[in-house]
């Protein structure tokens, strides 16, 4: 009988010590292998953990979630519809298709300067599989030309306080193009804080955007083609980066510039949202992700319900 005593009682001190240690200790500090990570609380936009969070990198596929922020505003203007037919090319010449590094086999949709998708179509390919292409012909459609997109792009970002970020180099009058030769964005640079801090504002703004960027795949009908999602981490691929929670945004990258992530999740009412730079693969992007989300819901986690945990076993 003294010795349950005694093991109740050690159990009750241990959980009394863990009401009071620091809940940062508690979570343990997540190791990140990326150039750049962020991770906030999404409905406060406080910074629960960052690493080179100010590190100007190449933006790659963030500055598509940008891409799609000024789509949806111009749909619900009523200045676009999502099933305006598109033509792909912007005078004569067709629209370039990326060099093969330049993101995964699954994003490339083969387009011709004749082609009209409907403009549904293209978003999705944008928010589903980072088609650069479809990108590219969007911008062409919701601004009217390369130069004048880039300008609104980087306006927004100003407006929302993106200060370290460049999304396109060029703006209106200028002759160069918004895209380089192989279909990215030219001269697109921002930070992990910045990214994150863009995920954020477009989930307010546009809360459908999480339901369009989950899905697991999407059908290009007009090429008969499907693109399958880049983000590993959606639970409905049950593989072994699924997390729990995640519903959205983009999983972006290659050698050259890095792999990306800008994921969210949700989990008991709280939306965190993680940004990784700069990942030497895919995998290590999605690992590093699983670690901060973990981290952040670790650090959540109600001090009540640690406690009960231990007292379980007695």
């Amino acid at each position: 009988m003294s010795g349950g005593i005694h093991k109740k009682a050690i159990l009750i001190v241990l959980a009394v010590a863990l009401l009071l240690i620091p809940q940062q200790l508690l979570a343990g500090r997540p190791k990140v292998d990326a150039a750049a990570a962020v991770l906030i609380d999404a409905q406060t936009g406080k910074v629960l953990w960052q690493v080179q969070g100010d590190r100007v990198l190449p933006a790659a596929g963030m500055t598509q979630l940008m891409t799609e922020w000024l789509v949806l505003d111009a749909v619900r203007s009523g200045r676009i519809g999502w099933e305006d037919p598109v033509r792909v090319g912007g005078k004569a010449e067709a629209v370039k298709v990326s060099k093969p590094h330049a993101g995964p086999p699954n994003n490339r949709i083969p387009l011709r300067a004749d082609d009209q998708i409907p403009l549904n179509e293209l978003f999705m390919g944008v928010a589903v599989s980072s088609s650069p292409e479809a990108e590219q012909a969007l911008a062409r459609y919701a601004a009217g030309s390369e130069a004048s997109f880039a300008w609104m792009m980087n306006e927004k970002a100003r407006r929302i306080g993106m200060s370290g970020s460049t999304l396109f180099k060029p703006g209106p009058g200028k002759e160069e193009a918004a895209f380089s030769s192989d279909g990215q964005p030219a001269g697109s640079r921002t930070t992990a804080a910045d990214a994150a801090k863009l995920c954020r504002e477009l989930i307010g703004d546009h809360p459908e955007v999480l339901r369009m960027s989950s899905v697991t795949q999407t059908e290009i009908r007009s090429r008969g083609i499907y693109l399958t999602n880049s983000n590993a981490m959606l639970p409905d691929f049950a593989g072994p980066h699924a997390y729990r929670g995640m519903d959205g945004l983009k999983a972006y990258g290659s050698e050259q510039s890095g792999y990306s992530l800008a994921g969210t999740a949700q989990r008991d009412g709280q939306r965190l949202i993680v940004v990784i730079m700069g990942a030497e693969s895919r995998e290590k992007s999605f690992q590093a992700a699983s670690r901060l989300l973990d981290y952040g819901y670790a650090r959540s986690a109600s001090f009540a319900d640690r406690a009960a945990s231990w007292l379980k076993l007695v």
